[in-house]
């Protein structure tokens, strides 16, 4: 054999050796999110750019969403393993599902529910009892309309006085502006969409649902039961790998939406960093800088439970342990906030 032949079996062998022998076969993975391609959800694109799921023997294909409710019938229906999605969007399915459950949460985002209502600072209004007859705009499947009936309450008002608009989720600032609703819900990121069509921040008054003293959790990563039966070890790997991401993608937003923007060039990077920055104050709260990202309360979750029993008809009430499922989390060392 000549040199030229054993330096190239050589460097093929080396090759092996780094990388643990024959490449092995990667388990797929379809992951819905919840919305858009945005920068609170850009910590995917940071952990696939950066490896982790790939480390894990994972291919991952993230695909854009149109809300909590479609992501659950997505997993439900077998045409995705696993996403982001709302808790009270999840107990609302398996309370109207008995028996046929297919999917669990096994990672939390939004350690506090990320809503609130918004309307113009000039009406006088200051919290949400301030909306007892007035109107508010909303899809009839956004959170902030189906949980209005046990906000209100907490707020000691009547949500029979209240009368709701019904638009599509990106005309519910539209409709405030022309004077088609006194306010609107949605995310801590409504803002954004008022500016985007002329109006200052200032100028508006933001009403959180969590000043009722109501504490709901907001999304989380769901996974079908079909994977979590057929290959927990890729459940594991793939909580893991979100885990490091999500971790990461908090530490260092710049560079997490970076690699949103080599995803979808179109990207803003100034406007999805502020998106970011207004949804960090229910992920990063005062109980996950203590006891880590990721994990539920049992006691907060039966009390949620019965606040969407409240709000929306269910034909049973979820039990908690079916909801979330906690045996995935790694250790409480690895989910604590990086800073």
């Amino acid at each position: 054999m000549n040199r030229s032949l054993i330096r190239v079996a050589m460097a093929a062998f080396l090759v092996l050796l780094a990388f643990g022998g024959p490449a092995q076969a990667q388990t797929r993975i379809k992951f819905t999110l919840d919305w858009r391609f945005e920068g609170q959800t850009s910590f995917m694109w940071l952990g696939l750019s950066r490896g982790y799921f790939q480390q894990e023997g994972l291919e991952v294909q993230v695909d854009a969403g149109v809300g909590s409710t479609a992501a659950v019938q997505r997993i439900h229906t077998g045409a995705y393993d696993a996403g982001l999605g709302d808790m009270s969007a999840l107990i609302e399915y398996v309370g109207n599902n008995p028996g046929q459950q297919r999917l669990q949460m096994v990672y939390l985002q939004y350690d506090e529910a990320p809503l609130a209502y918004y309307t113009f600072r000039k009406t006088g209004a200051k919290s949400i009892a301030d909306l007892a007859g007035k109107s508010i705009a909303g899809s009839p499947f956004e959170s902030t309309r189906k949980m209005f009936p046990v906000f209100a309450k907490a707020a000691k008002i009547d949500p029979a006085t209240v009368t709701w608009v019904t638009v599509d989720p990106q005309l519910r600032s539209n409709a405030v502006i022309k004077g088609d609703a006194f306010a609107c819900g949605g995310f801590l990121t409504v803002p954004l969409e008022f500016e985007a069509r002329g109006i200052k921040r200032d100028e508006l008054v933001e009403m959180k649902v969590s000043d009722t003293g109501i504490r709901l959790y907001g999304n989380g990563v769901m996974v079908s039961n079909r994977l979590i039966a057929e290959n927990p070890k890729a459940v594991a790997g793939l909580v893991r790998a979100l885990n490091r991401s999500f971790r990461e993608s908090l530490a260092d937003p710049v560079a997490s939406v970076k690699t949103l923007k080599a995803r979808d060039p179109l990207t803003e990077e100034r406007i999805e960093l502020e998106r970011f920055a207004l949804l960090r104050p229910a992920i990063l709260t005062e109980r996950t800088k203590a006891n880590g990202l990721g994990a539920i309360d049992k006691a907060t979750l039966a009390a949620q439970i019965e606040h969407v029993a409240a709000a929306v008809q269910l034909k049973s009430k979820p039990d908690g342990d079916a909801l979330f499922n906690a045996s995935f989390l790694p250790p409480q060392a690895e989910r604590m906030p990086l800073k």
